[in-house]
């Protein structure tokens, strides 16, 4: 794990440090770690599983749980916070994109208002008790919200638990940076760069990755995951991911894709489609007839993601920040369709820039540059290598060890 080497504006936040808790026999207690995350679409939920999973190849004894903080909410508002992303997404992109291009301020961390004050005091009560109930020794956050809807109450008590952000994208909105953080763990040495625009110092910010699976960091050759899925060695396969709840065009992309590869009959090709938490993605599809040239594989949701990317040549996919960091540790090329403005839009900036991903806007133009990425191995080949360089397949691992060395 490397730190930001560059100067922060103004000192970072200033908090007690932690005694050293043992039992009544002098012993080192075992440690206490709490993730929480939130509900809001998939990513989050899956960098804290991924901690949790990543828990297991540590040496140290050590009690790791992982919460969802919308679960101590009114059921109402979980139902609202959860929902209301993708129904701005899906409806109105732009809107969703204003709005996060609206509310990234880069101006000096202030309190809120009055009235939000209250609202978050009386709505993540039960949270509050539940983390005075636990006393954990850390809480290790993989959504802005736990911490910063309650950042007023970490002050007034002092409580001397720190807490340790881990955004989920390769880019950091202002919302994720509040007073109540002892440390962040950044995607890449940008994203880094771009939490010390806050003033937040860089000897609080190390540079992790995005925590993802520890499968995803097991070394797999594309025959063996051939193999393994019964793909054929020498059909050029492409996997089409939905995202976590399978929201998208993902029928229509389908579809369109197999009916461009049915033109080239000078090849076989392998479709693999993962429908996410979407039955009926997944039925419509097994309905659809497929060219002879073209065979297809469709899954429902799947913890075996890692061998799907392991046997591609190359994914079509959204920008999320998880999804692309696995496609990233397999060492997966990418062709991003029509990402959504905000953070997906500048997920696939950062790819792209760096060589690893191509992005298409309508299906039009993403049968033109599926056929570059055919007709040209060496391109493919550059943007695999450009893949293996981003990687950071132990992020999750890398931000334990970090947190466990700091208590």
């Amino acid at each position: 794990m490397s730190e930001k080497g560059a100067q922060g504006s103004r000192p970072g936040p200033s908090r007690p440090a932690l005694r050293d808790k043992r039992d009544k026999g002098g012993r080192r207690r075992r440690k206490t770690i709490l993730i929480v995350s939130a509900t809001v679409g998939a990513g989050h939920v899956r960098a804290g599983e991924a901690l949790l999973a990543a828990a297991e190849s540590l040496s140290r004894p050590v009690t790791i749980s992982h919460a969802d903080v919308l679960d101590f909410t009114f059921p109402l508002f979980k139902k609202l916070y959860s929902d209301s992303y993708y129904e701005i997404v899906q409806r109105s992109p732009e809107l969703w994109g204003y709005l996060y291009k609206k509310s990234d301020s880069r101006k000096p961390l202030r309190g809120k208002a009055g009235l939000i004050r209250l609202f978050d005091h009386f709505n993540f009560k039960k949270y509050l008790k539940e983390l005075s109930r636990l006393k954990p020794d850390a809480v290790i956050c993989t959504h802005f919200l736990p911490y910063l809807a309650i950042e007023d109450e970490i002050s007034q008590k002092g409580w001397q638990i720190p807490f340790f952000a881990v955004p989920t994208d390769y880019d950091v909105h202002s919302l994720w940076v509040s007073r109540a953080v002892s440390r962040y763990y950044a995607a890449t040495e940008e994203a880094a760069c771009s939490i010390q625009t806050h003033g937040i110092p860089p000897e609080n910010i190390g540079v992790s990755g995005i925590p993802i699976m520890p499968q995803f960091g097991i070394r797999l050759s594309r025959q063996a995951a051939r193999k393994r899925l019964g793909i054929p060695s020498g059909h050029f396969t492409i996997l089409i991911l939905s995202g976590g709840y399978g929201i998208g065009v993902v029928d229509e992309l389908t579809g369109s894709v197999a009916r461009f590869l049915a033109t080239d009959k000078r090849r076989d090709y392998q479709l693999i489609v993962v429908c996410g938490k979407n039955p009926g993605l997944y039925g419509k599809l097994s309905r659809m007839a497929f060219p002879a040239n073209v065979r297809a594989r469709l899954f429902e949701y799947i913890t075996f993601i890692d061998q799907t990317m392991a046997c591609s040549d190359l994914v079509i996919t959204k920008a999320g920040g998880l999804t692309v960091s696995e496609a990233l540790a397999r060492h997966l090329p990418l062709l991003i369709l029509d990402p959504f403005p905000g953070q997906e839009g500048r997920n696939a900036d950062y790819l792209i820039e760096h060589g690893a991903a191509i992005s298409a806007h309508g299906f039009e133009n993403l049968h033109y540059k599926l056929h570059r990425l055919i007709e040209e191995p060496g391109l493919l080949s550059a943007m695999k290598k450009r893949a293996a360089e981003l990687a950071k397949p132990h992020a999750a691992r890398d931000i334990l060890k970090d947190v466990l060395g700091r208590l």
